[in-house]
């Protein structure tokens, strides 16, 4: 018989599939006829099975959903759909891969059939049916992982899973879990009040994994950003959020890296830990980079979906807790599953079983159909494994998906509920003897783009904090700054994919934009009359801080001088000011004005702007200017005027020699 909690918890799954049932029924016929004519394949009609609880025990029935989809430009017309499942235990691992594969060939005894109706095309329709004990002949059966089949004419079978929950005295498998519950905080870093009560009241997502992992025996991990949202908003933070900051503080925690950033791709670009630089406040200084840290254990890195390499996996090891994947591990199993724990090249490890991990992965996707598929086989997996050796404990170790990755309560519940397993803490399996392993050698053409991706953040970032001196207390500016940067990074656990390359794309356009937040703003052409005129220039600072910012203005011809150059200008937050700079005239026509922003260490801010300037001096200066030019003049003539006369000889107090000249004049006498 089942107990009441597992009884509550199978109608809410069951209430779960069923309105996923409805919504796929209705999809199709809620979809516009263009778009179907659009998107129609030429696929062939596929089923699924999927029980709604994978565990059963004696005398207990079988409820499970059975869906047919469409994918063709033809309606299908009803069909009859017969469920059946193996008549003994899936006994080998090897088997069991096969059955997941879909080779149903060794299903043949018939539990039950149904029939479904006409499906339109691109059209799906699901149905939950209920198998009693009797029909479906497990009673008495040994226990184990019983393959389920669904077929039906002219199209592919499907395969699902179902364990008769019954392992008498066989030890049970120890499955060492860390269970990191992340914030998915947005572009600002920070949750608000609204979203952070929503998580953390009683029944929301992040309060649900926290109870479930705690049952579970979990090594829990915290984003920081739940505790750092929860001290920045200060009296205004929901009474929920501390209580759930204060359970999560009493149990074996580590803190993950602030938005569940990865660590990994941090270590491989040289640039691990990449921090908070503080926690803004409204109206505030900003708190310390650590404000709302949960955890003091040492961090669980998630290597699963990553492939390792000798010459780093020590600098990973000094950083926390390598989990890594039997995938990225040379060895061979023989028959029998080893628990996590190994040394390579003596550095200790936990080998995450890679088709457990999998299965793990698929039991928490959002896809509630898959979410059901991947707890049936990852029970089935585990009860395989258990009976393998039914005697021979052993500890395997794994690591759940990030709560905004996928939920893990409902697959810890199953697990909870197998006995054939027991989930424990990691530090559980690190306690067990090691074995000693070799990493494989494997191409990885992506190792790199997660490294390249966090160079290119802060490199971005660096160009923004060049310009942060224009505020008195820089920290207030790059404390947000970081946030944003940390929630675009790519996240722990989980391949880089296009949406953090935008995600880093679009960083690029935000810390830019400090550079524009302060700017000269464009005005019409100015007319300047007079000697010493001011000439007005607007500012406007976008920032939610007060700024101080350089001046500089320099005319392009000499009609027009600047006495004083450069002008040291505070701006108040979020305001325009207008400054009037001195500008001296000294002759009539256009001359062009370049005015550029710096910040005090000489930064240029923003795009240089040009300004037109019309110069007409006032009379007197005219009068001064052209007197001053005429006598310039003048003396210039008589310069070039005694040069002249110099060559030709004719100048006043020539220095001829006397005997030189009688000699030119002779000839002239003797002609006489």
């Amino acid at each position: 018989m089942l107990s009441a909690g597992r009884l509550a918890r199978r109608r809410a799954t069951a209430c779960a599939a069923a309105a996923v049932a409805t919504a796929l029924l209705a999809g199709p016929l809620l979809a516009p006829s263009a778009a179907s004519a659009t998107t129609a394949t030429d696929e062939a009609p596929t089923l699924m099975l999927a029980p709604v609880d994978p565990l059963l025990s004696e005398g207990e029935a079988l409820e499970v959903e059975v869906l047919l989809r469409n994918p063709t430009r033809e309606s299908l017309p009803p069909t009859r759909i017969e469920v059946l499942r193996t008549s003994a235990p899936i006994g080998t691992r090897y088997g069991l891969s096969r059955w997941f594969e879909g080779d149903g060939i060794l299903a043949s005894s018939l539990v039950a059939t149904l029939d479904l109706p006409a499906v339109a095309a691109l059209g799906r329709t699901s149905t939950t049916i209920t198998v009693d004990a009797g029909a479906l002949g497990l009673d008495g059966a040994s226990w184990g992982a019983y393959g389920l089949a669904a077929s039906a004419p002219d199209m592919e079978g499907a395969t699902s899973v179902v364990v008769r929950d019954e392992p008498g005295e066989a030890s049970p498998t120890r499955l060492a879990l860390a269970a990191p519950i992340d914030a998915g905080v947005d572009a600002t870093g920070l949750l608000t009040a609204e979203e952070l009560e929503s998580l953390t009241e009683p029944g929301g997502d992040t309060d649900e994994a926290l109870d479930a992992a705690i049952d579970a025996g979990a090594t829990i991990g915290v984003d920081p950003a739940i505790g750092a949202s929860a001290e920045a908003l200060g009296t205004d933070a929901p009474e929920s959020a501390g209580d759930w900051l204060e359970l999560a503080e009493t149990r074996d925690t580590y803190p993950l890296l602030y938005a569940n950033a990865d660590p990994i791709a941090q270590a491989r670009a040289g640039a691990f830990p990449v921090e908070p630089l503080g926690i803004p406040v409204e109206d505030d200084e900003p708190l310390p980079g650590t404000a709302g840290e949960v955890g003091s254990r040492m961090p669980v890195i998630d290597a699963t979906g990553a492939i390792v390499q000798d010459a780093e996996l020590g600098t990973l090891a000094g950083m926390g807790t390598v989990v890594l994947s039997t995938d990225n591990l040379a060895e061979t199993l023989e028959g029998r599953t080893p628990s996590a724990h190994a040394s390579v090249g003596g550095v200790d490890v936990l080998a995450a079983d890679a088709e457990v991990q999998q299965r793990l992965q698929d039991a928490t996707d959002p896809n509630a159909d898959t979410a059901a598929q991947g707890r049936a086989e990852l029970v089935a997996l585990l009860a395989t494994i258990t009976r393998e050796r039914p005697s021979d404990p052993r500890t395997l170790a794994a690591v759940l998906p990030a709560t905004t990755q996928g939920s893990p309560v409902a697959v810890l519940e199953t697990l909870a509920d197998a006995g054939f397993v027991e989930t424990v803490s990691i530090d559980d399996a690190l306690e067990t003897p090691t074995r000693e392993a070799v990493l494989a050698t494997i191409d990885d053409p992506e190792r790199d783009a997660g490294a390249e991706l966090v160079s290119a953040a802060l490199a971005q970032e660096a160009e923004a904090s060049r310009v942060a001196t224009i505020v008195d207390e820089p920290a207030s500016l790059l404390s947000g700054l970081r946030l944003t940067l940390l929630a675009a990074l790519p996240d722990a656990g989980r391949a880089v994919t296009d949406a953090d390359r935008t995600a880093i794309d679009g960083l690029g356009g935000e810390l830019s934009q400090v550079r524009e937040a302060v700017q000269i703003v464009g005005g019409s052409d100015i007319r300047a009359v007079g000697e010493s005129v001011p000439l007005p220039i607007t500012i406007a600072n976008r920032l939610s801080v007060p700024v101080q910012v350089v001046l500089s203005l320099r005319p392009l011809n000499a009609l027009v001088s600047v006495p004083q150059p450069s002008t040291n200008i505070s701006l108040a937050a979020s305001t325009q000011q207008r400054v009037q700079v001195p500008i001296d005239v000294v002759g009539t026509g256009t001359v062009l004005m370049v005015a550029q922003l710096h910040t005090p260490d000489g930064v240029p801010l923003g795009q240089p702007q040009i300004m037109r300037v019309t110069a007409q001096p006032t009379i007197e200066t005219a009068v001064a200017v052209a007197l001053g030019i005429a006598i310039v003049l003048l003396i210039a003539f008589g310069i070039w005027r005694s040069v002249r006369k110099r060559r030709r000889g004719e100048a006043h107090g020539d220095a001829d020699d006397i005997s030189d000249r009688e000699a030119r004049d002779q000839p002239v006498k003797e002609s006489l």
